[in-house]
């Protein structure tokens, strides 16, 4: 719980002084260069700005998707289970199976047989191979330029140095 307030109090406050932050590293990178370095954080910010919109796109969609397939597959409360994974889908690599435990669970619980859970899982799987492999790489690719390596090794370092926090704030650092 610590770290979670330090990180949001660091959050808000870089936020709030994000000019004197601008400034202060111009003057560190130096004055004869400050045109330059101006136009990279000025790029550098419509790049996560870009990226965090695309992320609001296809979560929102993959949420629309979740609520849908489960409703067509009958499991109750489809709206709310939606609505967790496109929230919980803000975690890299794990939001998508913690939001899918809940449904699945229940679909244990309603159904007498087998027959539901496996098309859960079978919803979750496929929504998961199309976002990842279709929808996210076409997006983040043409939208931000990063490279997808890079990308991980910004995952597995603040996943390392903040944990669950890392993990939701590793691609916009």
């Amino acid at each position: 719980l610590a770290n979670i307030g330090l990180v949001i109090v660091l959050i808000i406050f870089m936020l709030i002084n994000r000019e004197d932050l601008r400034d202060r590293f111009i003057a560190l990178v130096g004055i004869g260069q400050m045109t330059d370095t101006t136009r990279a954080l000025e790029d550098a910010g419509d790049r996560i700005s870009r990226y965090l919109l695309i992320q609001l796109f296809i979560n929102c969609c993959y949420g629309m998707a979740v609520g849908i397939g489960l409703w067509l597959i009958g499991v109750p409360y489809f709206i709310l289970w939606g609505s967790f994974a496109a929230l919980l889908r803000y975690i890299p690599y794990l939001g998508a199976w913690l939001s899918a435990l809940l449904p699945i669970a229940l679909s244990l619980l309603i159904s007498p047989d087998w027959s539901i859970a496996l098309m859960v899982i079978a919803l979750f799987l496929m929504l998961e191979l199309v976002t990842n492999m279709i929808a996210e790489p076409m997006l983040y690719g043409r939208g931000i330029g990063v490279s997808q390596a890079a990308l991980l090794v910004t995952v597995a370092f603040w996943a390392w140095l903040w944990g669950p926090i890392g993990l939701i704030l590793a691609s916009p650092l």
